[in-house]
């Protein structure tokens, strides 16, 4: 009995070494959905770009509202993305390049989940999300279908009842809303990151780095990036690691 104790407690105090030595991680949500409108076009390319006016919708605080939450500044933000736009080919109108293609409103902000209590105690499910539709629009877009099996659906399910920072990419045909003020969306990226221990002046870059790769590409299921922070808890902006997923089952929309 005494042996098996002592092995035991080695065990223990060497899986507590190990998590102590690990580097403290953030994982980065991405998600880009994108409609029947949006596939038909070409993505662009450095000799083929594509010009966008830029909307900026700003700030918004989404679901319950928590105390004290600080406004990022404006400029980095923008700068960020048309630095990652234009490394896929996106471009700003410029006086030069007058004529834009796409619209692309940009939201960056917070989106908590918003408990209500039906008031019994006995009951856990008594409690109830009431913005669960737009949380798991935030971290699974249009694909939580194309997730077969039930343990990484569970995954994306629960990353919705974290606190959330995001930046929201939406863009839209320019020559239809010209023509006929009708707004039709080509595509959408959401990337985002649980707000827990962090700012969100923090973690927006990181946001923005995520998810450039994927601007104007449809990602067929959420795209989980891995990204260190520093001992002060900030999130630093290196080369993100995907983390692994099966593949998504053969299905028309994944084809």
């Amino acid at each position: 009995m005494y042996k098996y104790t002592s092995t035991l407690l080695v065990i223990l105090s060497l899986v507590y070494a190990i998590e102590l030595s690990a580097e403290p991680e953030a994982v980065v949500n991405v998600v880009v959905d994108m409609t029947k409108e949006g596939r038909a076009l070409t993505h662009p390319t450095s000799e083929h770009p594509v010009y966008y006016l830029p909307i900026i919708g700003g700030y918004k605080e989404l679901g319950e509202v928590v105390a004290g939450q600080k406004e990022p500044e404006k400029k980095p933000i923008i700068h960020g993305l048309a630095v990652e736009l234009a490394k896929q080919g996106y471009f700003v109108v410029s006086k030069k390049n007058s004529n834009p293609d796409i619209i692309i409103s940009i939201h960056w902000g917070s989106m908590n989940p918003q408990v209500v209590d039906l008031g019994m105690p006995d009951d856990p499910s008594s409690k109830m999300m009431m913005n669960r539709p737009q949380m798991l629009g935030l971290v699974a877009g249009n694909t939580l279908g194309n997730i077969g099996l039930d343990f990484e659906r569970e995954e994306i399910i629960q990353a919705t009842d974290d606190d959330r920072y995001f930046v929201v990419l939406s863009a839209y045909d320019f020559k239809v809303y010209q023509k006929s003020h009708k707004k039709v969306l080509l595509w959408q990226a959401k990337m985002s990151i649980p707000s827990n221990h962090v700012t969100m002046d923090e973690v927006i870059p990181a946001l923005i780095k995520a998810g450039g790769p994927m601007f104007g590409r449809e990602t067929v299921r959420p795209q989980q990036l891995i990204l260190p922070l520093t001992p002060e808890g900030k999130v630093e902006v290196g080369t993100p690691t995907v983390k692994d997923y099966q593949d998504a089952p053969e299905t028309k929309k994944s084809k």
